[in-house]
C-alpha cells in the first residue's frame, strides 16, 4: 500500500512539475538554414579524395556546434566541412573532417554497418519533410558504410539500422584529418518529387576518442526531435523520378545431418543427412519515387547470423527476438507503430516459413499507406499427417495507414488479420503521437481484437496504451497507463501476457556540470510501478508494486554508469513475495583497441517454479569485451550468468552460464571470415559457426558457412545426462547462399 501511494505521489509530482515547465520560456527556437540547389553538376569521381575543382560548384556548410557531450552553442573542437551536389541520378555528399591529431583517428577495416567505435560522418535526409523519419547515410575515413532510418520517438529520436540502401562511398586519411565522398542514387530512396518539393537535411560527425558529436544545426535540449531542428533542401527539380525495378534472385543450398534415434546403430542413434536446394525470387518495383510494390516467391529467409543469446532460465514471459530477414526488413519502417513504445502489432517472425509475399508502401502528401500479405506453410506442416488441417497454409494480411498532423505529429490505423484452417484473428488499432510544445508528447493506442479458435470459440478483447512524456533540458517525466483484457489476442504481433492493467511514473532531473568537470552529466530519477492482475490464473494477487530510485552518470571520454535499487511487492502461483535487489550497469568506450561493458544484479528474486515458488538470492552478470588488436580483426567476448540460490539451504535453484566469442577478420571492405563459438552450461549445449562472406552491396552477396550443434554429456534424444558420455553431435550443416540485385 505504501508503494502504491508512492506511485501516485510520483505521478502527482510529475503533473506539478509539468505545469511549472510549461510556464517556462521556450528558448529552443532555431532559425532553419536552407540549402537551395542550383544547376545540375558534373558528377565528381567517388574516390574519397576531394580533388581540386570537383566540388567547386557545391554548396558548402560547416558543422560548428557540439551537441554531445556539451550543447547550447558549445563550439566543435575540430573543424568539419560538408559539401552537396546533385545530378539527375545521384545526390553527392562530401565531408572534410579536420583533426589536430590525425594519427588518433579510429579507422579500421570493418564490415558494413559495424562502425560505432570508429570516426564517421553522416547525412540525414527527411525526404518528405514530415519530421517523423529520415534516411541516414554514414561513412568512415575508410569509406565503410552504415545506413538506416532515423525515427522520431517520445523521448527523443533514434536510429534503426535494419534498412539497407545501395550507395557508393569512399574515404581517405589525410595529413589534416580525413575526407569522405558519397553518391546516393535517387533510385535507392523514396521521396517527394516536383518543383516545389522540400526535404529536411542535417549533417553530423562522430569523434569516438573524444566522445564528441558535432552538428550543422544548433540543437536544443528543449526539443526532442532532431529533424524538427534540421535545415531544408530544395531545388532538386530535375532529378530522376521514373520507375525502377530491382530483381533479386537468391539460391540457398545446404546439407544438414541430424541425429535421430536408430536402435540398431551404436549408441542407439545415427546422423541422418538431407540436402536442400532453395531458390527464390524477389522483385521491388518503384512505381513512383514515393510508392513501391514488392513481391516474392519462396523468399530468401535464411539467417546467416545467429540471434544474440539471452538468459532463458527462470523467465516469466516469452523472449522477443528481432527479425533479420531481408524481405521483411525492406520497408519495415512503414509498419512501425506510431506510439514509440507501444504494442508490437506486427512481429514478422510469426511468419515462419512463407512461400510467397506481397508488399505495398506509398506516401502521398501527409498520407502513408502500407499493405503486406504472406502465405506461411509452417503451421500446417507441424500437424500430424492424419489431421485434416495438415498441409494447409496460414494467410496473413496487414494494413497500415498513417497521417501527419500539426508540424511533427501523426495519427494512424493498424489492421492485422491471420487465418488458418477455419480459425481467425483480427486486430484493429487506432493510434496517435501528438507533439506538444516541442518537449511534451502524448501517445495513444486503442486496440480491439476478435478471435475464432480452432475449437470454434469466439473471443473479443480490448487493450489500450497511454503515454505522456516530458523530455526537456533538465526534467524528464514519463507517465504510462497500459491495459489488456483476458481475451485480447495478437497472433500477427508480439505480446508476452494478457489480462493486466499497469501504470508507471518516472521522474528525473539532469545536471550538466561545467565543461571543465570530469563528470559530463548525471541524472537522478525515481520509477514507480503498479500492475493490477485482472485474474488469479497467473499471479493470484491483485497488485504488483515496484519502486526504483536510480542515478545515471556520464563521464567524459566514454565512461557511463547506471545504478538503481528496486523495492518489489509481487505475487506468483498463489503467494505474495516482498524482495529487493540492486543493479549496476557500465560502459567504457574510451580506448581505441578495447571496449567493455557489463551489468550486475544482486539481492533477491522470485524462483518462478509454480510447484515451489520462493524468494532466493540472485546474482546476474553480463560482461562484453571487444578487442581490436589491429585494423582488420575484431573479437567480441560475451559472458552471461544467471543464478538463484535457496536462502535457507544454500543450494542453487539454477545456475546458467553462457560464454560466446564472435571473431571477424575483414580482408577488405567486402570480404570477411567470421566465427562464433558459444557454450551454455545449463543446456550443456555448444555451438560452432564459421562463415565466409562477400557482401559488396545490399542484396548482393555470397556466403559459405558451417554450423555445428553439440551437447556435452547430455543426450537430447533421451533428455538425460550421460556421465562420461562425451560429446553428442545433434546437428551439422554446411550451407551456401548467393543473391544478386539486378537494378533496371
Amino acid at each position: 500500500m505504501m508503494k502504491r501511494a508512492a506511485f501516485y505521489a510520483v505521478s502527482f509530482a510529475s503533473l506539478v512539475l509539468l505545469g511549472l515547465c510549461a510556464q517556462a520560456k521556450d528558448s529552443s527556437v532555431t532559425s532553419a538554414k536552407e540549402i537551395r540547389m542550383g544547376k545540375l553538376a558534373v558528377p565528381p569521381k567517388i574516390d574519397g579524395i576531394l580533388s581540386e575543382g570537383e566540388w567547386q560548384d557545391a554548396t558548402k556548410v560547416e558543422l560548428n556546434f557540439q551537441v554531445f557531450p556539451n550543447q547550447d552553442d558549445t563550439p566543435a573542437s575540430e573543424k568539419t566541412e560538408a559539401f552537396i551536389l546533385y545530378d539527375r541520378e545521384h545526390l553527392y555528399i562530401a565531408f572534410h573532417a579536420f583533426d589536430a591529431e590525425p594519427a588518433a583517428i579510429r579507422a579500421p577495416i570493418s564490415k558494413r554497418d559495424d562502425i560505432e567505435g570508429d570516426d564517421y560522418c553522416t547525412v540525414f535526409l527527411d525526404t518528405y519533410n514530415d519530421k517523423q523519419r529520415a534516411y541516414y547515410f554514414s561513412a568512415t575515413a575508410r569509406g565503410i558504410q552504415s545506413d538506416g532510418l532515423h525515427v522520431l520517438a517520445s523521448f527523443g529520436s533514434g536510429n534503426d539500422g535494419t534498412w539497407d540502401g545501395i550507395f557508393e562511398s569512399k574515404g581517405a586519411l589525410t595529413a589534416d584529418g580525413y575526407t569522405v565522398e558519397m553518391a546516393i542514387p535517387f533510385k535507392s530512396i523514396r521521396f517527394q518529387a516536383g518543383k516545389d518539393a522540400v526535404w529536411g537535411i542535417h549533417f553530423r560527425r562522430w569523434m569516438p576518442r573524444k566522445q564528441e558529436r558535432v552538428s550543422w544545426m544548433r540543437l536544443s535540449r528543449d526539443h526532442t526531435g532532431l529533424m524538427a531542428q534540421a535545415g531544408t533542401l530544395s531545388g532538386l527539380d530535375e532529378v530522376f523520378s521514373g520507375r525502377t525495378l530491382d530483381i533479386i534472385p537468391t539460391l540457398a543450398a545446404s546439407n544438414t545431418a541430424t541425429r535421430e534415434a536408430a536402435p540398431t546403430s551404436p549408441n542407439g542413434a545415427r546422423l541422418s543427412g538431407a540436402n536442400k536446394l532453395d531458390p527464390g525470387l524477389t522483385a521491388i518495383f518503384s512505381i513512383t519515387p514515393n510508392a513501391t510494390l514488392s513481391a516474392t516467391i519462396n523468399p530468401d529467409f535464411s539467417q546467416v547470423e545467429a540471434d544474440v543469446p539471452q538468459i532463458s532460465v527462470n523467465q516469466r514471459f516469452p523472449l522477443f527476438f528481432p527479425d533479420k530477414r531481408p524481405f521483411f526488413l525492406e520497408g519495415s519502417e512503414f509498419f512501425t507503430t506510431t506510439a514509440s513504445r507501444g504494442f508490437r502489432f506486427l512481429d514478422t517472425r510469426q511468419i515462419v516459413d512463407p512461400d510467397w509475399g506481397v508488399k505495398f508502401n506509398g506516401k502521398f502528401g501527409r498520407h502513408t499507406i502500407s499493405y503486406l500479405a504472406a502465405s506461411d506453410r509452417a503451421e500446417g506442416l507441424r500437424l500430424a499427417p492424419n489431421d485434416e488441417a495438415f498441409g494447409k497454409h496460414t494467410l496473413f494480411n496487414v494494413f497500415r495507414y498513417q497521417r501527419g498532423v500539426l508540424k511533427d505529429s501523426a495519427i494512424g490505423l493498424f489492421v492485422t488479420d491471420r487465418r488458418f484452417a477455419g480459425s481467425a484473428n483480427t486486430l484493429l488499432a487506432a493510434e496517435s503521437q501528438i507533439r506538444l510544445k516541442k518537449v511534451n508528447t502524448l501517445e495513444t493506442q486503442f486496440i480491439w481484437t476478435k478471435t475464432k479458435t480452432l475449437q470454434g470459440a469466439n473471443l473479443q478483447g480490448y487493450g489500450h496504451n497511454l503515454r505522456f512524456t516530458h523530455f526537456a533540458r533538465n526534467w524528464r517525466i514519463f507517465l504510462h497507463d497500459e491495459y489488456v483484457q483476458p481475451n485480447y489476442r495478437s497472433q500477427s504481433g508480439f505480446i508476452n501476457r494478457t489480462n493486466y492493467h499497469e501504470r508507471y511514473a518516472d521522474v528525473g532531473y539532469e545536471w550538466r556540470p561545467k565543461e571543465s568537470s570530469a563528470l559530463n552529466k548525471w541524472l537522478v530519477y525515481i520509477w514507480g510501478y503498479v500492475l493490477a492482475n485482472r485474474s488469479r490464473t497467473l499471479d493470484d494477487r491483485p497488485e504488483i508494486n515496484y519502486l526504483d530510485p536510480a542515478v545515471d552518470l556520464q563521464l567524459r571520454r566514454g565512461v557511463y554508469a547506471t545504478y538503481y535499487y528496486s523495492f518489489n511487492h509481487d505475487g506468483f502461483a498463489g503467494r505474495e513475495f516482498r524482495y529487493q535487489f540492486q543493479n549496476f550497469r557500465y560502459t567504457v568506450d574510451r580506448f581505441r583497441r578495447l571496449t567493455f561493458s557489463g551489468s550486475f544484479r544482486w539481492g533477491e528474486n522470485i524462483n518462478f517454479n509454480p510447484a515451489a515458488p520462493s524468494v532466493g538470492k540472485v546474482f546476474n552478470y553480463e560482461q562484453k569485451i571487444t578487442i581490436k588488436p589491429f585494423n582488420l580483426l575484431v573479437s567480441e567476448f560475451l559472458f552471461l550468468k544467471s543464478s538463484l540460490q535457496n536462502k535457507t539451504t544454500g543450494s542453487r535453484f539454477f545456475n546458467q552460464n553462457i560464454l560466446r566469442n564472435r571473431t571477424v577478420f575483414q580482408f577488405n571492405r567486402f570480404n570477411s571470415v567470421r566465427s562464433i563459438i558459444e557454450y551454455d552450461t545449463s543446456l550443456r549445449r555448444a555451438g560452432v559457426s564459421l562463415l565466409y562472406a562477400y557482401t559488396p552491396s545490399p542484396n548482393t552477396s555470397f556466403f559459405l558457412g558451417y554450423n555445428d550443434l553439440l551437447f556435452n554429456s547430455y543426450d537430447p534424444l533421451t533428455e538425460r545426462r550421460v556421465v562420461g558420455g562425451g560429446w553428442f553431435r545433434q546437428r551439422r550443416t554446411l550451407f551456401t547462399k548467393l543473391s544478386y540485385n539486378f537494378r533496371l
